[in-house]
């Protein structure tokens, strides 16, 4: 329920700051959230980014981005300083940890909105349940609540505008990494590359998804490129947005491309689509039918990660549905 000193400050439509999550997937998600503010609330709100997400966030977003970098005393600093000039009356925060309430709670806002969860309740001024936070329905449903804008499924949202980059027009792309852990990784890549034999593939992600690319241009041969480690995530967009198709575990890029409205086979292990099925009508996901599953760890207790395994590659190339 919101507070009516809430209700006072929405009715007046006073600047905002909201703290955006850390990890790419909850932010791209949050962000949805966002844009579904009223325009007048939106005109007078400012996104504070994660360095190494602002420049994204500028391509997919016209709201005005503060970037910062926790891990960065001087950067830090400067963050909470230009925060301070704008003298905003209130803030959202969309993350639930300690850390980031109190960062709200040293730029002065007056006015604190966020889930009173990690000991962080006597830094806001307006705490929610730490309920909220509920693994059995879409996290939008608790973005939704904190930014008090009305809650919209992930199939609603119908892609956001990003030029293709023209070299890479019409490929199948693979996301085979998952920063949160190997409980989040597929290992069937290189398998479905075979099931492929008339599609172009490039595979995206970081230097630590290099042996699956690896492996999948070998099984490939001069149908598919190897990019990981190689692109910025503005340049990731930019592919993803003239994809014939994603396959991408449980990830960051998985996200982005629900987020820009390409079609999308997600899928999912240790993690759950209930709860963060990425945005769009036009994504298929996929689930393991393991009853440990999802255990929403980074590793698997059992050490067999059938959760994985068990998603076989002819089921990921029906879920494609290429049809040429």
């Amino acid at each position: 329920m919101v507070t009516s000193t809430w209700h006072r400050y929405i009715a007046h439509m006073d600047t905002t700051v909201i703290v955006m999550p850390n990890w790419i997937g909850d932010l791209l998600l949050a962000l949805s959230a966002v844009m579904n503010m009223p325009r007048e609330r939106l005109s007078s709100t400012t996104l504070l980014v994660p360095e190494s997400m602002s420049g994204l966030v500028g391509m997919l977003s016209s709201v005005p981005v503060i970037p910062y970098n926790r891990k960065d005393r001087l950067k830090r600093r400067a963050a909470l300083d230009r925060i301070r000039a704008s003298d905003f009356d209130s803030t959202y925060l969309l993350p639930y940890s300690f850390s980031s309430a109190w960062l709200a709670f040293q730029t002065g806002i007056p006015e604190r909105r966020g889930l009173s969860l990690d000991f962080r309740r006597p830094l806001l001024t307006d705490p929610l349940p730490g309920s909220l936070r509920d693994r059995s329905r879409h996290i939008l449903h608790e973005y939704s609540e904190i930014l008090h804008v009305p809650y919209r499924s992930p199939e609603s949202w119908t892609g956001a505008e990003v030029s293709p980059d023209p070299a890479f027009e019409g490929c199948v792309v693979f996301c085979p990494g998952a920063r949160f852990g190997p409980a989040k990784r597929w290992p069937h890549f290189a398998g479905l590359a075979k099931m492929l034999p008339h599609e172009q593939i490039v595979v995206l992600g970081t230097d630590e998804d290099r042996d699956v690319a690896t492996e999948v241009v070998r099984v490939a041969g001069g149908r598919a490129i190897d990019l990981t480690g190689k692109t910025s995530l503005t340049g990731a967009a930019a592919i993803l947005a003239g994809a014939r198709a994603v396959v991408s575990n449980d990830s960051g890029l998985m996200h982005l491309a629900g987020f820009i409205g390409v079609p999308v086979v997600g899928i999912f292990g240790s993690t759950s689509p209930i709860w963060t099925r990425p945005l769009g009508n036009r994504t298929t996901v996929l689930v393991s039918d393991e009853t440990c599953s999802p255990c929403f760890q980074r590793t698997c207790r059992y050490g067999h990660y059938r959760c994985q395994e068990g998603i076989r590659p002819e089921v990921v190339a029906s879920a494609l549905d290429l049809g040429r």
